[in-house]
């Protein structure tokens, strides 16, 4: 069963990384190709098992959704990573590296390939990346580190250790570490707060969907 909850998240952290490392052009091709690939990976590495439980139980998760992508943009635009970092003379590992920016109007030659890579950047973005990451941290990291036999351990079962170290390596995970940290804070609220994955899969699909909003409305490329 572990591997269900932690092959998409690794497949999709390598298979990302190769497509950004292709030679130019190949990016969105590379991209695309992840995303189809794992979706259906996904789809039968889950179809059997009860790795979520969908239902309409969701307003905290838009609310959440909501609030904490307000945060990233409002923060990531106040660039308070560098400037923290500059100012307390910080690791370099926590000095926020420049996102590589990736413009499909610009790079792309034909409408139908824009477009194209859009909407399968969106379905990568709003719905397989909080299905895969919630599953990974939340379904199956936090409960790893109470017991081995994650298995045993309720969803939501609640440790400060856990809510540290998750919210800690969540944030390590992104360039905008200060803006993820508030972001990992929320969503661990939500999850030991209601005990369930499907309203943080909710909560990081709503944010995922409108920051992609943002970056096709603000042309933000390096946010996406």
């Amino acid at each position: 069963m572990t591997k269900n909850f932690v092959i998409p998240f690794i497949a999709y952290l390598v298979g990302t990384m190769l497509a950004s490392s292709l030679p130019e052009g190949y990016y969105p091709v590379g991209y695309c190709v992840v995303v189809v690939a794992l979706s259906i990976a996904v789809w039968f590495l889950w179809k059997d098992r009860a790795v979520f439980r969908p239902h309409w139980r969701i307003l905290e998760g838009i609310v959440v959704g909501v609030v904490g992508i307000v945060a990233w943009i409002y923060i990531s635009d106040l660039q308070l990573e560098k400037k923290i970092a500059e100012l307390l003379h910080l690791p370099l590992f926590l000095h926020p590296p420049r996102r590589e920016a990736f413009n499909p109007f610009d790079e792309l030659s034909k409408p139908w390939m824009v477009y194209s890579f859009i909407v399968i950047r969106m379905i990568g973005l709003a719905i397989l990346v909080p299905l895969i990451e919630e599953v990974f941290w939340r379904g199956f990291l936090a409960r790893w580190m109470i017991d081995e036999d994650w298995e045993t351990i309720p969803l939501g079962t609640f440790n400060w250790s856990v809510f540290f170290y998750t919210t800690a390596l969540f944030t390590l995970a992104h360039p905008e570490w200060f803006a993820a940290a508030v972001y990992a804070v929320l969503i661990n609220t939500l999850f030991f707060w209601k005990k369930d994955l499907w309203p943080c899969m909710i909560a990081h699909a709503v944010s995922n969907f409108l920051l992609g909003i943002y970056v096709l409305s603000t042309r933000s490329w390096s946010l996406w």
